[in-house]
């Protein structure tokens, strides 16, 4: 989805491109209006020119034409032109100008004006018309005064005034989306400086959303800082809890070890008291890491390195597995990082790490990337690896690829747990190492 600051610039835009477009048009429809009428003004004031000049008895029509007062009769071709017809059509005076008798036109009723557009000579003129019946010395005939005017002057005023018009709506609409640019800036600097804080948490930075914010924004801005509150103390008492519980199991489980190792138990009473143990710690962890809700995206906490947390849990595993000479290895940026409970990364890598050991023969390898899709851990080894119809099916609880092997079946399926937290997947595959290969994909840590 488009930022909030792009989708307001782009109805912005298309607003101002609507009212640009729209009062261009008027403008232009309202000038083109005005300047016709004036062109017909013009024109009736040359006809009324006309019937001033004229002395029409029942022999001839005569006119001086330098009593009209425009120089542009008397030029031939000049674009102004003249005429006086009678009741059939026939040109009974011309004006100097008019180089060729225009064919006959409807000729106006007395009274009447008739104004247009005609083509005379090829070239598109004005036409105006007034039907007039002169006094009974002519005897009464009706006739037709027409004025003709070349369209090109109208036409480049008309192109003047559009070009005109267009580089002022221009300018103006570039101004004005200047301003509204700026007003947005303005307007979302208090959202930007809520996502700046936020950053700045994410990062470790800063515990809450501080600093002085619009009365819009300030019930999110307390919601935020309430769940962020009560997100921390959570962490807080489920620290408590954990450590609280170690300690409580702690006593009972030494005394079964103990049990075990000192009370003389030999054979399958030992192996036993030894898998109910290991299944007791087990089981405990992972309906512990449920019961806290320490599953789902960590959003506001800060990004934890990868590397110093699985140094840290390759010598314990070595220990456990020194004896069959078991080598883990780990390939991890430096710089790597994800926003993961350390306990969380611990408990994933860990049941990783120590599922592969006890299948494989000499070798374990983890190595951590991130793409364009999330974090991805693989862990390999070189043991004889799973049959791939069953590879899906261990990743549920109490599924066990080899029941002689001691554990429990459950630590594939917290690690499902956790990567499905994350909106990630387990896949289970051939290793290049001839064991099994498994790779988490962690897309929201």
């Amino acid at each position: 989805m488009p930022s909030l600051k792009r989708r307001l610039l782009l109805a912005a835009g298309v607003v101002l491109a609507v009212f640009v477009v729209s009062t261009g048009v008027a403008l232009d429809r309202a000038f083109v209006t005005a300047a016709g009428q004036a062109e017909q003004d013009k024109l009736r004031g040359l006809v009324y020119a006309l019937l001033g000049a004229v002395d029409i008895t029942s022999q001839k029509v005569s006119l001086n034409v330098a009593q009209l007062g425009d120089p542009r009769l008397q030029q031939p071709g000049s674009g102004l032109y003249a005429l006086i017809a009678d009741a059939h059509g026939r040109v009974l005076w011309r004006s100097p100008s008019l180089l060729e008798t225009p064919h006959p036109a409807d000729t106006a009723a007395a009274g009447q004006w008739r104004y247009g557009r005609v083509v005379l000579g090829g070239t598109p003129v004005f036409r105006l018309g007034f039907g007039v019946r002169w006094t009974p010395d002519s005897g009464g005939a009706r006739y037709d005064f027409v004025v003709y005017e070349d369209t090109s002057g109208y036409q480049q005023q008309l192109n003047g005034y559009r070009r005109t018009l267009g580089f002022w709506l221009g300018g103006a609409a570039l101004l004005l989306l200047a301003a509204l640019v700026g007003v947005l800036q303005w307007g979302l600097r208090p959202l930007r400086a809520v996502s700046a804080e936020l950053e700045r948490i994410e990062s470790g930075g800063a515990e809450r959303l501080e600093g002085d914010h619009p009365r819009e924004l300030r019930p999110l801005v307390d919601g935020l800082n309430t769940l962020l509150a009560h997100e921390r103390a959570r962490r807080e008492r489920t620290r408590h809890a954990l450590d609280d519980l170690a300690h409580s199991l702690k006593t009972p489980l030494a005394v079964l070890r103990g049990l075990r190792e000192n009370e003389g138990l030999q054979g399958r009473a030992a192996a036993t008291v030894a898998e109910q143990v290991g299944r007791m710690d087990q089981i405990v962890a992972f309906q512990l890491e449920r019961a806290v809700g320490a599953g789902g995206p960590q959003g506001l906490v800060p990004p934890l390195p990868l590397a110093p947390v699985i140094e840290r849990l390759l010598p314990a595993l070595e220990r456990v597995y020194g004896e069959r000479g078991i080598h883990l290895r780990a390939d991890v940026p430096q710089g790597l990082s994800a926003r993961i409970d350390e306990h969380q990364l611990m408990e994933l890598a860990g049941n990783l790490l120590d599922n592969a050991a006890k299948w494989a023969r000499v070798r374990v390898r983890l190595s951590a990337r991130r793409d364009a899709e999330g974090l991805l851990l693989r862990v390999e080894d070189d043991g004889p690896g799973f049959a791939q119809a069953d590879a899906q099916s261990l990743l549920a609880r109490g599924m066990r690829a080899d029941e002689r092997n001691p554990g429990q079946g459950i630590g594939l399926a917290i690690v499902a747990q956790i990567a499905s937290d994350y909106g990630g997947s387990v896949g289970i595959e051939r290793s290049e190492l001839g064991g099994a290969l498994v790779e988490v994909r962690l897309r929201t840590a």
